[in-house]
Order: C-alpha cells, then sequence, then structure tokens
C-alpha cells in the first residue's frame, strides 16, 4: 500500500496523528492503564444499570431481549467483516482506502438492517411471541447508527488515541445506564432497554464523530481497499467459527440435559470466562496496532509480544487456579448453597481457562502479522475438535461437557502454538516458557492450600490461595533471568504509564 499523500487534501493522518514509533510501548502500556481504568468503569456502571433497572422491569422483560441475542449476535458477525482489525495491521493506509472501507462498513450495516427487518416477523413466529419480533425489527435503527462509526473507530485505534477510546466507552456506558433507568421509570416496558441502548449508540456516534475528525467524502474507489477486504473476509471467518464453538456447548447441554443443568453451566462458564474476556478485549485493542506498527523489525515485535501474554499470565493466571483449587468454598460463597452442583463444572472450567490467555493471545500474532487466511485454516481445523469433545463429554452431563472442553483444549494447543509461530519472529518454545512459571507457581500455592486446609476452613482459605498464588508465581519469575527481566519491564512500563 502506499502512504497518504498530500494530493489526498488534508490528510487522516493530520486529523489522527500516529505515535513516535520509538515510543510504541510507552504508549501501549498508557493504553492498557486507560483501558483497564475504562473497564473498571463500565463494570461498575453495568453492575449499578442490573441492580436498579431489574427492580424497575419484569423478568418478562429482560426476557425479550434475551429472546433476540443469539439472532442478532450471529448476523452482527457480519457487520464490521473484520475491516477494523484490517485498518489496525496496515503498514499504511491511503485517503481512497479509508473512504472506502467507511462505505463498506455501511453498506454492510445497511444490508443487515434490512436483514432484521425481514426476518423479524419470523422471529415472532418463532416464539410465538411478537414482542421480540419488534426488538428486531427495531435494531435496525441500532446497526445503522453503529455502522457509521466503525471507520472512525479503527482509525483512532490506530492512531492508539486509547485515552480518547476510553473515554468514549465510559460516557456511553454512562448514558446507557442513565437513559435506561429514565425509560424503565417512564414506560415501566421492555423497550426501556432498547431505548436506553439506542441512546447509548447515538452519544457514541457523535462522540466519535467529534473526537475522530475524519470524514468521508463523496470520490469512492471501491477497488482500493481490496485487500483490506480479503484479510477482513478470513478473520470473519474464524470468528463465525468461533460463535459456533463458543454457543454450541449451550445448544447441546440444553437439548440433551434441559434448563436447569444450562443454567448450572451457563453461570459457571461466565464467572470464569467472563473476567477473562473483559481483560482481552480491551488489552487486544492496545497491543494489535503497537505490533503491527513494528512488524518489520522481528527483534522488537517478539519482545513486545512476549511482555504483553507474560504480564497476562502474571495477572491472570494465578488468580484463576487460585479460584479453582477453593471452587467447593467460591460457589456456594458466590450463588449460595443451592448451586452445589455447580461446583465440579466450575472447577473443570478454571483449569480451561488457566489455558486461556496465551491461547486467546495467539490470535494478535496471525492479525498483527496479516495472517488471517491461516487464522481462518486454524478455525476449520479446531472447531470440529471442540465441538467432538462435546459430543463426548455429553453423555455425562454438564460435567462431563466442561471436563471434555478443559481435554480439547490440553490436545489442541501445542498444535495451536505451532501453527500460530510459523514464519514469526515468536516461537512455539517463547509461549510455553511465558505461562509454565505461572503454572508451576500456581501448583506449589496448591500444595500450601492441601496443607493449610487442614488446619483451616470456609472463606479464609480463599485469600491464602490468592496471595501463594500469586506469590509463589512471582517467585517462580524471579529464578530466570527471562522471567526477571520480563518482571523489570513490567514495572518500568506501569512506571512510565503513571507518569
Amino acid at each position: 500500500m502506499d502512504s497518504v499523500s498530500e494530493a489526498d487534501g488534508p490528510s487522516m493522518a493530520a486529523r489522527n496523528p500516529e505515535p513516535d514509533k520509538r515510543s510504541y510501548g510507552k504508549v501501549a502500556a498508557r493504553g492498557a492503564a486507560y483501558s483497564g481504568v475504562a473497564q473498571g468503569l463500565k463494570l461498575f456502571l453495568s453492575m449499578a444499570s442490573i441492580v436498579v433497572v431489574v427492580r424497575l422491569l419484569s423478568p418478562s422483560d429482560f426476557g425479550v431481549i434475551a429472546m433476540t441475542t443469539p439472532i442478532t449476535g450471529f448476523i452482527l458477525i457480519f457487520q464490521n467483516l473484520g475491516l477494523n482489525q484490517a485498518v489496525v495491521q496496515a503498514r499504511t493506509i491511503t485517503e481512497e482506502q479509508t473512504n472506502a472501507l467507511f462505505f463498506y462498513n455501511l453498506a454492510a450495516s445497511a444490508a443487515i438492517a434490512l436483514v432484521f427487518l425481514a426476518i423479524a416477523p419470523l422471529v415472532g413466529l418463532f416464539y410465538g411471541d411478537q414482542r421480540p419480533a419488534l426488538i428486531t425489527a427495531a435494531s435496525a435503527l441500532t446497526v445503522l447508527l453503529t455502522g457509521t462509526t466503525l471507520q472512525h473507530t479503527a482509525l483512532l485505534n490506530r492512531a492508539m488515541r486509547f485515552r480518547a477510546l476510553s473515554f468514549v466507552e465510559v460516557a456511553v456506558a454512562a448514558a446507557n445506564l442513565a437513559f435506561t433507568v429514565g425509560f424503565a421509570i417512564w414506560l415501566r416496558s421492555y423497550w426501556a432497554l432498547w431505548l436506553g441502548a439506542l441512546c447509548g449508540a447515538i452519544v457514541n456516534t457523535v462522540l466519535v464523530w467529534r473526537i475522530g475528525r475524519w470524514r468521508p467524502s463523496r470520490r469512492i474507489v471501491w477497488g482500493s481497499a481490496r485487500d483490506m477486504v480479503k484479510f477482513g473476509a478470513n478473520l470473519t471467518g474464524f470468528n463465525i467459527l468461533n460463535f459456533i464453538r463458543k454457543n454450541i456447548d449451550n445448544v447441546l447441554i440444553a437439548k440433551v440435559w434441559g434448563s436447569s443443568a444450562l443454567g448450572l453451566y451457563d453461570r459457571s462458564y461466565k464467572l470464569m470466562m467472563f473476567p477473562l474476556e473483559k481483560v482481552n478485549s480491551p488489552l487486544a485493542r492496545v497491543i494489535l496496532p503497537a505490533l503491527a506498527r513494528v512488524q518489520d523489525e522481528p527483534a522488537r515485535y517478539r519482545r513486545m509480544f512476549l511482555l504483553s501474554i507474560q504480564a497476562l499470565s502474571i495477572c491472570s493466571v494465578p488468580g484463576i487456579m487460585a479460584v479453582a483449587m477453593c471452587s467447593d468454598i467460591v460457589i456456594p460463597l458466590l450463588f449460595g448453597a443451592r448451586w452445589s452442583d455447580a461446583i465440579p463444572i466450575f472447577f473443570w472450567l478454571s483449569l480451561a481457562a488457566v489455558l486461556q490467555p496465551v491461547s486467546n493471545a495467539t490470535g494478535w500474532l496471525f492479525i498483527s502479522s496479516g495472517r488471517t487466511r491461516e487464522m481462518f485454516r486454524w478455525g476449520l481445523c479446531s472447531t470440529p475438535v471442540t465441538i467432538g469433545a462435546f459430543l463426548i463429554g455429553l453423555p455425562w452431563g454438564p460435567v462431563g461437557v466442561a471436563k471434555a472442553y478443559f481435554l480439547s483444549q490440553v490436545v489442541t494447543i501445542p498444535a495451536l502454538y505451532y501453527w500460530c509461530t510459523r514464519g514469526s519472529p515468536v516461537t512455539a518454545r517463547d509461549l510455553y516458557a511465558a505461562i509454565l512459571p505461572t503454572l508451576l507457581g500456581g501448583i506449589l500455592a496448591w500444595c500450601l492450600v492441601l496443607v493449610v486446609r487442614q488446619h483451616l476452613s470456609g472463606a479464609l482459605v480463599v485469600p491464602i490461595a490468592i496471595a501463594g498464588s500469586y506469590g509463589f508465581s512471582i517467585a517462580v519469575q524471579s529464578v530466570t533471568k527471562k522471567g526477571r527481566a520480563a518482571l523489570v519491564e513490567m514495572f518500568r512500563l506501569i512506571s512510565a504509564a503513571r507518569a
């Protein structure tokens, strides 16, 4: 691709200037700090929304929205077409490409809006209830609004303007909460939930267009973005496979074992995986543009990636192992004694979650280096393995499915590490080295907890498990030269982010 030329007029680089190449590490560290604060505020606002709105609306109102979620969630995969990641990953991007991508996103959003309108009557027939049909049709408006912001958000991400993006996210969450509560008090209807989301989308549109400053032009050269569309198509293919893989277990359990069994499995899964997803998504947004900018510098690329996954492992894996070893305490403590059947499910899903931080981060290697075709091929190979594991574990109920999911992760990880590092400055050995010290620290903490539980019981064991798991993991990291260097670099970047 060619860089932006002066002939193109005021360039998007002038509107969203990229940081100095030498400062990518510091910018990424600050971005991680901003994203972390934003995620914390969003989580607080989400919990506040749940606590307040649930007292104003009936379970049936929430059920109406939930009835539309699987359908709309799948269709919305096609809205962005992976083009936002294409913008972030590209070495350079021209005004023509930016403009074409904006209209590709707009066209895709318009098509999806029409699909929502077309399937709305079918949704009503399927459920025998016209309320989800009305929500599905109304969602077309939200889709159109979102479509006008996709390119602006991608440009802000490419320019690594994480402070601005974090501000927008928190402002949208606050607006969503305020308008939802207001409409819930006024309407006492499921429409309050949709109207709150619509108002949040309006606030997002106004802020992103105001902060992003880039404006589309009437001159559209569709062919200029052909390579980016191919990049996005492969990424979309992988996202479809990933959506199937993440939802088929729920379908199978509900079909064979019923809603009660699914409830146990779903709450256990959400309790363990939801926090991981909340950490991985903002971190990926920060790391991907930084990696993409240094993809022509193998040593720097490798160092930046490994530091990121080591930090991710140190921050998340010890905590996961701590709750896994205390699952028989954590579940009754959080959910109550009635949920005791969820304990073994939560235990096996926690073991699977231990492997997730590094496994999820392998996607950064595929995307940042433009290898989405290989990523899609990996999805074609790994998805049948995961589905097959679910089918094998299904006769033993949700516990069998959870155990099978963990075993499928163990079986596929060597192949994943090999596949994602082919032709990359990072090696499979690097990935094992990133997670093994924290795993070893967790195992040592597990031994400590086994001893402690002979003398203590109840909730007091949990903080000991958490402190021991993190303490041993950091201690094991400190034993090796690379581990010490990683810890020093992490603290240096944290200090730089606070500066």
